[in-house]
């Protein structure tokens, strides 16, 4: 019943968004997890489809984050999550979660926020394949196309800060509160 749009939606019809509507959208985006990961939440499948921008009459537009459908309690999901199971969608997954998916932390939804604002920036995720198998084989074991490929004029620090959020080792990804700082 929510009355705006989708981010896979906006970027659809619009392909890039501008830098500062990235870094509001990724700063309301962060700000969410931020809280969510405190409580001991693991989202696990952040993508733009469950990104969902609404009008708002205070700030112009506030960020919805929806489907929490496969989230993870911090404590206690080793039961819940068999050994070998693939739990997110492929393009928007963490290397560590393309393994396994009780592999999954905080920093697998740093790694997502990464993915959502590279493809934000450069009309695309950074990783695109036919298959499943394909693109999770790419999570783990590439790196990403520099963004700054698609996107010469972007300062040097934004393309940093991206590629920092998609380091393939979690302990090399920043926390949602460092993200939120420096948005």
């Amino acid at each position: 019943l929510l009355a705006g749009e989708s981010l896979t939606a906006r970027i659809r019809r619009e392909t890039r968004l501008p830098l500062d509507e990235m870094l509001d959208i990724g700063r309301q985006i962060a700000s969410v997890l931020a809280a969510t990961h405190e409580a001991g939440v693991v989202h696990r499948d952040l993508k733009p489809d469950n990104v969902f921008v609404v009008p708002d009459a205070e700030v112009g537009e506030r960020v919805k984050i929806l489907d929490f459908g496969v989230a993870k309690i911090s404590e206690g999901l080793g039961d819940q999550t068999r050994t070998g199971m693939v739990m997110g969608t492929p393009a928007y997954m963490a290397p560590e979660q393309c393994r396994e998916a009780k592999l999954a932390t905080d920093r697998s939804d740093v790694y997502s926020l990464g993915v959502i604002l590279y493809q934000i920036l450069a009309g695309q995720p950074p990783f695109v394949g036919e298959y499943a198998g394909d693109v999770m084989a790419m999570q783990m074991m590439q790196e990403p196309p520099p963004l700054s490929q698609f996107c010469p004029r972007l300062q040097r620090q934004v393309v940093s800060f991206v590629h920092r959020l998609l380091e393939k080792k979690p302990a090399l990804r920043p926390g949602m509160e460092e993200i939120l700082r420096e948005l």
